[in-house]
């Protein structure tokens, strides 16, 4: 009995765990489909969104630093960064201390999108977010948090 007990257990966690991972799948596929939609109508891509969202909280940093940030290797952060030049979104700097680091920093233009991508972002958050109260919504966090400190000291990439 003991043994069924067990097994009875063991397969509803098993359960537990595919529901959440088929949950979570489906609500980072519509929540990177609903981003992309509304990121293209500003030409940026996610990634590019990333960037900015970085910078507006603190520009002017390495791009070694930008790259570890928003999880791309090197080859990539450089092809995004270029491009984002290329749109007068950003510029790079050499530190004048340091010829060897190269910051980025916002352009204008690239400052300029924080109100309207910010709207945006909220707008689709409360879409999403509607029937959860504020307990609800706190718990949510507070479990996601819990969750990214597993993910940080597993050392899977994020």
């Amino acid at each position: 009995m003991t043994t069924m007990a067990a097994t009875d257990k063991k397969s509803l966690r098993v359960s537990e765990f595919d529901k959440t991972d088929q949950l979570m799948a489906r609500l980072h596929r519509s929540l990177r489909r609903n981003y992309d939609r509304q990121l293209k109508s500003f030409g940026l891509t996610p990634c590019q969104f990333e960037v900015l969202l970085t910078l507006w909280s603190e520009d002017g940093i390495v791009l070694g630093e930008l790259r570890r940030r928003v999880s791309r290797d090197g080859p990539t952060i450089t092809g995004v960064v270029d491009r984002m030049e290329k749109k007068m979104l950003v510029k790079r700097i050499r530190d004048p201390r340091d010829r060897r680091l190269v910051k980025v920093h916002l352009t204008s233009k690239g400052e300029n999108l924080k109100g309207d991508l910010e709207r945006t972002k909220k707008l689709i958050m409360e879409k999403i977010t509607r029937s959860l109260s504020l307990k609800d919504m706190n718990a949510l966090v507070s479990l996601m948090e819990k969750m990214m400190r597993n993910v940080e000291r597993e050392g899977f990439v994020h």
